[in-house]
């Protein structure tokens, strides 16, 4: 009796401690369980976090290429606002490094925009000429000035002389662009009309007026006016 005692309580140990590790096999894999929710979502997580720094840097690229893009408009913008500003000048220090930009924006417009933006940005184009136009014929052209004997070699030679260095310059930016667009060429031939017209008002009376007076001093020996 007392063995079956022993080995009753025995077998209860037993038990208990079978019933411990089944608890414990039980918790283990509900652990289990739950590590591989945990991994599964850290995982999800993961990648989610990799593919929206992935969309982030795309997000980012593409905002670095429209604010290039823009910032030929921004610019464009700007100029539209300097020529239209009253205190604009043809001369000014500024003008020929925004005729530069200006330059920038209708390579890349024409390249990238349809025809309509281009149209519209030689509008722009045409009211820079029309201002250079403006200028260089009032440089050139004085309709109060008649030449005589006192004024003569200033308004033959000296006022020419004196506002070359500013027409030069100017003319040279179009020069430089006359085979590119042809409104330049346009305003090219036209100071270059004006120009000769000028000259052709000052100077025609003057020759006109020289070989009248030579040949009527010399109307029976035309060898002396050789």
């Amino acid at each position: 009796r007392q063995m079956r005692d022993y080995l009753s309580g025995f077998q209860e140990q037993c038990d208990a401690i079978l019933n411990d590790v089944n608890s414990a096999l039980q918790h283990l894999e509900s652990l289990q369980k739950q590590y591989l929710f945990v991994s599964t979502k850290t995982g999800t997580l993961h990648e989610a976090c990799e593919q929206l720094l992935k969309e982030q840097s795309e997000l980012v690229d593409l905002a670095e290429n429209i604010q290039q893009k823009l910032s030929y408009f921004n610019e464009l913008e700007n100029i539209n606002t300097k020529l239209n500003s009253p205190t604009l000048s043809v001369n000014s220090e500024g003008f020929i490094p925004m005729l530069a930009k200006l330059d920038d924006c209708i390579a890349y417009i024409s390249s990238h925009v349809n025809q309509f933006a281009v149209s519209s940005l030689c509008d722009r184009l045409s009211c820079w000429l029309v201002f250079l136009w403006v200028f260089l014929f009032f440089i050139f052209f004085d309709p109060s000035a008649v030449p005589n004997s006192d004024n003569a070699f200033t308004l033959f030679y000296v006022k020419f002389r004196a506002a070359a260095p500013k027409v030069r310059t100017l003319i040279e930016q179009v020069e430089q662009r006359s085979e590119k667009m042809p409104e330049y060429q346009q305003v090219l031939n036209e100071i270059h009309q004006c120009y000769l017209d000028q000259r052709e008002l000052l100077l025609g009376p003057s020759i006109a007026s020289t070989v009248t007076e030579l040949t009527s001093q010399n109307n029976r020996d035309h060898c002396a006016l050789v």
